[in-house]
């Protein structure tokens, strides 16, 4: 399943989250941290911010384009986190 699309009615809808997962969202958390360690994922995303900003293929040639790609990774990062707790919280119920 594609997760961009130019469908306006698709812009704030999941796209690929199962009927099941719509129904329990926590299941793709539980799903995700059983696939990956927290500090894996640290190391996954610095190494996308490092080739993004960086890189001279870099998509970020400008530096408000750098600005706005590592604010976009520091939020991305803070909701791993957020999860991360949500799965640890959940773990314990």
């Amino acid at each position: 399943m594609r997760s961009v699309n130019k469908h306006p009615e698709w812009h704030h809808q999941p796209l690929r989250l199962s009927e099941e997962e719509r129904e329990d969202p926590r299941l793709v958390i539980e799903q995700f941290f059983e696939c990956y360690h927290l500090q894996e994922v640290r190391e996954i995303l610095w190494n996308w911010m490092v080739e993004i900003v960086s890189s001279s293929r870099s998509i970020a040639q400008e530096g408000r384009q750098r600005n706005d790609h590592i604010y976009f990774y520091e939020k991305i990062e803070t909701l791993v986190e957020a999860a991360f707790m949500i799965n640890q919280r959940s773990d314990i119920n």
